[in-house]
């Protein structure tokens, strides 16, 4: 089903109830589609991987793989410590894992050597148990973002980027969106965004607010739906992706697929936040 593109949060109070007080846990996520239960995959989800760490070596992508076994063990809800376990078992040495990216909608095999490194861990990866519908929409798609805003600041890119997620939850839908952002009106939040023009997950710096002087507490419009999904990968899930420069294709990838009407020229570098922006009133 299409959306139509609205305007990010937030929207008024008494517009209709936040996905909050449904009685959904963010890390357990239970959708009923004509009285029965929808398919969905079940794992341990990888919220952030370390740059240098064991996890970034085995290719392991951020909100897109799920960890369904390691070693041959399935990751049951009811004792995810056993994925804990595992990793502790195997330290220096080999573990295989069954992955499945959301993504690509594949399962692959990663092979990952659990060991002390310089960072924490030791995999070097936040990771969460979690459930996800294969066939629901996966990002908020940015359509375009207004100058000065809350999104301009931090470096949200049109057409490009997807809104995936903050550490503690996943934007399955805009309500749940709505939701953390109306939570952290005036506060600075971490929000994970996919680009589909480099493949790559990067962390922004988000402060939502009403005195920016246009509408909605982020300033941009988003949509979801058919039209706004997240394409297919150009690579393989898993493999590294090349370093954008901003000035030219990622290495390694073919060219991507602007909107119609859109031109390479037209079309924002990979963002950086501004430099020298206005502080938003009420942020320290």
């Amino acid at each position: 089903r299409e959306s139509r593109p609205r305007r990010g949060p937030c929207p008024p109070p008494t517009s209709r109830p936040l996905a909050g007080g449904e009685g959904i846990a963010w890390w357990w996520r239970v959708v009923a589609m004509g009285g029965s239960a929808s398919q969905e995959i079940g794992g341990v989800r990888v919220f952030k991987v370390s740059p240098g760490s064991p996890a970034q070596e085995a290719g392991l992508e951020v909100f897109f793989d799920f960890i369904l076994e390691v070693n041959g063990t399935k990751i049951d809800p009811s004792c995810q410590q056993v994925f804990a376990e595992k990793i502790q078992e195997s330290e220096n040495a080999p573990a295989k894992m069954t992955v499945f990216n959301t993504r690509a909608h594949s399962t692959r095999e990663v092979s990952v050597t659990p060991r002390k490194w310089v960072g924490n861990g030791l995999l070097g990866a936040t990771v969460r148990y979690d459930m996800v519908d294969p066939a629901e929409n996966h990002g908020i798609r940015v359509l375009e973002v207004f100058p000065n805003s809350p999104a301009a600041h931090a470096g949200l890119v049109p057409f490009q980027d997807f809104l995936l997620g903050t550490a503690q939850a996943v934007f399955h839908d805009i309500d749940e969106l709505v939701e953390v952002v109306t939570a952290n009106i005036n506060q600075r939040m971490q929000v994970y965004v996919y680009n589909t023009d480099s493949e790559s997950v990067r962390e922004v710096v988000l402060v939502p607010n009403n005195e920016w002087g246009g509408e909605g507490c982020i300033g941009c419009d988003i949509g979801t739906g058919l039209l706004h999904r997240i394409p297919a990968p150009r690579r393989p899930p898993g493999a590294n992706p090349g370093v954008s420069t901003g000035e030219g294709p990622v290495p390694g990838l073919p060219p991507p697929v602007y909107p119609p009407g859109v031109t390479p020229q037209q079309a924002p570098a990979p963002a950086v936040p501004l430099q020298g922006a206005p502080p938003v009133p009420g942020v320290p």
